[in-house]
């Protein structure tokens, strides 16, 4: 009889939360060979691995996705330093559970620099990078205001010059990213044909088309053109009247598009310059003392953000809180992600969209879900990573307490006994 090769990892006597939804399945090992998940079985002493990790009491669930995000260029820094930087933001996610980080909207070149150093040396002490490049957006339009960095953003005032922008950027990203947000035919807004020219282009090419709205219109205009993901929860015309919601929720749901509602930045946004906010984050283990204090003596904190009214973005805020559960409750597909990071670390602003999902009456396994599973379906991956099942990337997050009873066993690092990555297991360094 052929002897049965010893598999390079098995974490053994541990509760499987697979990120499908499913029910957890207790008591058993995990296999890893060749970067990938081989076996989930019933734990068995016997098991021939060339290195078993006991994970007793522990529970493994797939690695976190930040699944919105940006990781800013410095125009100033050379691209060696910049590519650099990109690592110890991509580490840094790693250390904190994150294996995947979608940048939706970037520097295409340093992206690429990066994207290029992974694929010779793929990085065990490194979170994963998918990125769309350049965001596309009108003429002059949403976010230039903020940024002035043209090389971040493809500028499409007609239907005809956005596909050939698509085209060119076919090899080189992998999904593509629209802003549909401003006045209806203002040269600023990206027209209506050329969203559809986009769309159609990318899906031609077998890639997702992530939108990012500002109204409940342009949710109704975004999935109509075929849209994969909604990026960002919107703008209500009554902050009473959940009837939007109701109607928004059938829409996203009966047509199977995903919905990023990134609560964390309308939070940030609308609550600067407010120091009890300083003090719930802090109280929620997403900052520390001494942080809250560098942010609360910072130009930036109570400083107008631009195109983001304070007023209007609490709103936006509360009214997305107020509809989550709308949402689940129709069959959204929920997608965890935080989009910009104000006051505080990108890592804490992703498990701070975990928290507030929660808050919002989401079940702590649909949160899970949203951080795994949809993030991955969100940018058509979900074939290779995403979940916990046989064949899939081996990432991995394993806790030392139940992430099911409570949030805060996702969120409090004291809580991370290992994270996986591509089959690598590096244990948690408790500080």
């Amino acid at each position: 009889a052929r002897l049965a090769m010893a598999e390079e990892l098995i974490i053994r006597n541990v509760t499987v939360i697979d990120g499908t939804g499913g029910a957890p399945m207790e008591n058993v090992e995990v296999a890893i060979e060749g970067g990938k998940f081989v076996a989930i079985r019933p734990s068995d002493a016997r098991a021939n691995g060339a290195n078993v990790f006991d994970g007793r009491g522990g529970y493994l669930l797939p690695g976190l996705w930040e699944g919105h995000t940006h990781l800013r260029a410095r125009p100033e820094e050379a691209p060696a330093d910049q590519v650099a930087r990109l690592e110890t933001i991509l580490a840094g996610y790693l250390a904190a559970g994150i294996t995947t980080v979608l940048e939706l909207g970037g520097p295409l070149d340093i992206d690429g620099r990066l994207r290029e150093r992974h694929r010779i040396t793929p990085p065990a002490d490194a979170a994963e990078l998918f990125f769309a490049g350049p965001s596309f957006t009108g003429i002059n339009g949403w976010p230039l205001g903020l940024h002035h960095n043209h090389s971040l953003v493809r500028e499409a005032g007609d239907a005809e010059s956005a596909r050939s922008m698509v085209l060119e950027l076919e090899g080189e990203t992998d999904f593509v990213k629209c802003i549909y947000d401003g006045e209806p035919g203002a040269p600023d807004k990206l027209p209506r044909a050329a969203l559809q020219a986009i769309v159609t282009a990318a899906h031609e090419r077998g890639k997702s088309v992530l939108v990012h709205i500002a109204t409940k219109g342009d949710i109704e205009e975004a999935v109509d053109a075929g849209a994969d993901c909604i990026e960002h929860t919107f703008i209500p015309s009554d902050p009473n009247d959940l009837t939007e919601a109701e109607d928004v929720a059938d829409l996203l749901a009966s047509t199977g598009t995903y919905f990023s509602p990134t609560l964390t930045i309308f939070e940030q946004i609308g609550r600067s310059g407010d120091r009890a906010y300083l003090d719930t984050l802090t109280r929620d283990a997403i900052i520390s003392s001494d942080e809250a204090r560098a942010v609360a003596g910072g130009q930036m904190f109570g400083a107008p953000f631009p195109h983001h009214p304070a007023g209007e973005t609490l709103t936006r805020f509360h009214y997305g809180m107020r509809i989550l559960p709308i949402m689940r409750d129709a069959g959204v597909k929920i997608v965890a992600g935080s989009d910009v990071s104000l006051f505080m670390s990108r890592p804490a602003a992703l498990l701070r969209e975990l928290q507030l999902l929660a808050d919002a009456g989401l079940p702590t396994e649909a949160v899970i879900v949203a951080a795994t599973r949809y993030a991955a379906e969100k940018i058509g991956k979900a074939k290779s990573v995403g979940t916990i099942a046989v064949g899939q990337v081996a990432d991995a997050l394993l806790l030392d307490a139940n992430p099911l009873a409570d949030v805060m066993h996702l969120v409090r690092p004291s809580h991370r006994r290992a994270t996986i990555r591509r089959g690598h297991l590096s244990e948690a360094v408790q500080s």
